[in-house]
């Protein structure tokens, strides 16, 4: 990294942090600032460096590896066409490993190294963790998918793509009492607890409203439970329906388990299950199992079908859900650093972005950036997740 490279970096991050964080600068060194990025763009001819981070080995690699993928794709495409304002995007990845210390190394090192933005993390445990680091070193950082209802209504430099466990988890509670099933079950992930308490808290405050019961939860992922030992206790108080708030691997082994006691108990899994392991590892246990998601896969959309078909030619596979959703924070994030004014912070230009096409939907924040998706009921059918 050059010299002026870091000099515009510091400069850029002053006045930031005088504007947003009600430091005071002298006026001579306020205006020298100022001309110094209008005048001379502090020498930015290189690559824009875009960091990003998320689980990309273990036992749940597939979401981490399709949203870097989603990423690689995007940066292409952009590349391809000229990159943003003359200068080509380059990616820095890397793995968080889903622990917190793991992440905020990588976090200070993206710092070190000069990133302009950050794309991840995928869990809202890992979001949780980093989210005082991003805010103290001022990095603009666009999740896909963390979504816990802790991370709304904050003025932070995390951007969401992704709904709240608020608008899910009440979706959830819904549906299971139009359908007639007043008590339920739980399991959740002791791996993401950011994640799985925020969901359980807002599906038991809607589904006690419509007086629904939970009549049992049990945690996974502990040195207590098995996965074996966990079907038996959701299935001991027969429970009209069981939802599993747990990732794609793992609800699909509880699936596996539960079909082994009881064939026809209603499954349902949060959104985070969507991913196309859930079906590859599940097999017949996950069909008939119902889940909410952010899109529509089988949608005829030209966009999203001209998606679909680049990832596959450059990745050879299908993308998941976590590949839509970083595709989606990547337009966002290339707009906005394509109208970014010199004078204009990032964290500002994504908030006044005009609304982007995305794949399926239009892509705005709101003044705290958050962002809404649009939601689908979805049912495994044949092993295709088919919309209801």
């Amino acid at each position: 990294m050059s010299i002026c490279h870091i000099n515009c970096t510091w400069i850029l991050r002053l006045l930031r942090n005088n504007n947003e964080t009600g430091m005071r600068f002298p006026k001579a060194l306020y205006a020298l600032a100022i001309s110094s990025v209008v005048l001379f763009g502090c020498g930015d001819t290189g690559p824009i460096k875009i960091g990003f981070i998320a689980g990309l080995s273990g036992g749940d690699a597939d979401t981490g590896n399709a949203s870097l993928n989603a990423l690689k794709l995007a940066a292409s495409e952009v590349n391809k066409a000229g990159g943003i304002k003359g200068r080509t995007i380059e990616i820095i990845a890397r793995d968080d490993q889903k622990d917190p210390k793991t992440a905020l190394a990588a976090i200070r090192e993206f710092d070190q190294l000069g990133i302009t933005a950050v794309i991840g993390p995928i869990i809202s445990s890992i979001g949780m963790a980093m989210l005082p680091v991003i805010n103290e070193l001022g990095i603009v950082t666009v999740s896909p998918t963390v979504s816990a209802a802790e991370f709304a209504g904050l003025h932070d430099y995390l951007f969401r793509i992704n709904s709240t466990t608020r608008d899910n988890a009440t979706a959830y509670a819904r549906h299971n009492i139009e359908k007639g099933r007043k008590r339920i079950a739980l399991a959740l992930d002791g791996e993401n607890e950011a994640f799985t308490e925020s969901w359980y808290r807002e599906f038991l405050l809607d589904f006690d409203k419509r007086n629904g019961r939970v009549v049992s939860k049990v945690w996974i992922n502990t040195p207590e439970t098995s996965i074996a030992l966990a079907a038996r206790h959701l299935l001991a108080e027969e429970p009209d329906a069981i939802v599993l708030i747990t990732n794609a691997a793992d609800s699909a082994k509880l699936a596996r388990e539960i079909r082994k006691i009881d064939r026809n108990i209603t499954l349902s899994a949060a959104e985070w299950a969507g991913s196309e392991q859930l079906i590859e590892l599940g097999g017949d246990a996950v069909e008939g199992m119902e889940l909410v998601q952010a899109y529509d896969r089988y949608s005829n959309d030209t966009k999203y079908k001209k998606f679909i078909d680049d990832y596959q030619q450059m990745f050879g596979t299908q993308p998941g859900y976590t590949s839509v959703l970083t595709y989606d924070a990547a337009t966002i994030l290339f707009a906005a650093l394509d109208h970014q004014d010199p004078k204009q912070s990032l964290a500002d230009a994504m908030i006044t972005l005009p609304p982007q096409q995305g794949l399926q939907q239009d892509l705005i924040f709101d003044q705290f950036g958050d962002g809404n998706r649009n939601a689908y009921f979805v049912r495994i059918r044949d092993g295709k997740f088919i919309v209801e």
